[in-house]
């Protein structure tokens, strides 16, 4: 029996957790079907989490990401148990998914991966969306996992700037890495990466926005990967919403202090009051209903052309809603950014807040 091969490759913010949540949820199923989706049955080391950071290792032979404690080459034994399990199954189709997949395409180990596939047809599944709505989402991402449980571990590296200082040399000496909006860019260099080291891999690129719309974001994945949705009628109400992005005003109020190096205590407690007022549904009245945003006009108009290129390549991607001037605001003033930490009490003390008023900018970047 021919066997096949899914790698789902992201990107970040396409609904990535929920869709591999839904599959490990519906481990069972999907074995009926014809379909594997690795997990602890075939090793424990796959059981700690939804997506598959063991195989991301493993396919670049380096300690990327964290991976149950596991180095690349013990990764590799992990992946090269479940793949045997796979052979020796009458299942038809293996599903890896991981989300950083895509953009770490350069560091894939092509030779491993030729060997570990052999004799298997592969497809590759890549979600594309709005470049300047992934670039906005993946920065908020970024502020919240920093304030989080495990943010003591990366918090001492400042956030990633989003843009080079103007009048940056764009010659090399300003390495385009070390900024978001540079993110952007490497979305469509991951494709051709992809196409050329892998010229016989079929890559399926779907958007992320045109599901979100049609509300089919778990049922377009799946279709996307090979499997028969018929099996899956109630998929996304199923699967719900696993990871959704905090309120713009939180979103705002956190990044201004991880600007301004805070500290990760202040931005810590600051973020769990916020968590407890969002999940109980109050609202900071004043400024409820405003709109906040990270990215400039600028950043924006940037990220923007980079769809296009990508839209250059895959032609039957939707095309971008026309370009209006965003009316959301870029920065919350001190007046109001104190204001909001301010009503956040009792739920953070009063040493917290007094250092949170003292770091919070008074102008923008300031």
């Amino acid at each position: 029996m021919r066997k096949t091969v899914c790698f789902h490759v992201g990107l970040p913010k396409t609904g990535t957790t929920t869709i591999q949540q839904y599959l490990r949820k519906q481990d069972d199923k999907l074995r009926a079907v014809g379909f594997l989706y690795p997990g602890p049955r075939e090793h424990q080391a796959l059981g700690a989490d939804h997506n598959h950071p063991v195989m991301f290792n493993a396919m670049t032979g380096k300690a990327k990401v964290p991976s149950a404690g596991l180095d690349p080459e013990a990764c590799r034994e992990v992946v090269a148990q479940a793949f045997e399990a796979f052979r020796r199954s009458d299942l038809a189709h293996l599903i890896w998914s991981f989300e950083a997949m895509a953009l770490g395409v350069r560091n894939w180990d092509v030779r491993y991966l030729e060997q570990i596939l052999d004799g298997a047809d592969v497809r590759i599944v890549f979600f594309a969306r709005y470049t300047d709505e992934w670039l906005e989402s993946l920065v908020k991402q970024n502020v919240w996992i920093r304030a989080g449980p495990r943010g003591e571990r990366i918090y001492g590296k400042p956030l990633r700037p989003l843009a080079p200082p103007r009048g940056a040399d764009e010659g090399g000496k300003v390495r385009p890495g070390r900024y978001t909006i540079a993110q952007g860019a490497k979305i469509s260099q991951a494709l051709r990466t992809m196409r050329a080291i892998m010229p016989w891999a079929k890559i399926v690129l779907r958007s992320f926005d045109a599901n979100c719309q049609a509300g089919r974001v778990v049922s377009g994945a799946l279709a996307a990967m090979g499997v028969p949705v018929e099996a899956f009628p109630d998929a996304d109400d199923e699967a719900g919403v696993r990871n959704p992005t905090k309120s713009d005003s939180y979103s705002m109020l956190l990044y201004h202090l991880e600007i301004a190096q805070a500290g990760w205590d202040v931005v810590r407690s600051v973020a769990t009051a916020a968590r407890k007022r969002d999940e109980a549904g109050l609202k900071f009245e004043p400024i409820n209903g405003r709109r906040f945003r990270v990215l400039s006009d600028e950043n924006v108009v940037e990220a923007r052309g980079y769809y296009e290129s990508l839209r250059e390549d895959y032609p039957k991607l939707p095309a971008q809603p026309p370009y209006v001037s965003n009316p959301a605001e870029t920065f919350l003033p001190k007046s109001e950014g104190v204001a909001l930490l301010d009503w956040l009490r009792p739920e953070i003390s009063d040493a917290i807040f007094d250092k949170a008023c003292a770091a919070y900018p008074a102008t923008p970047g300031g």
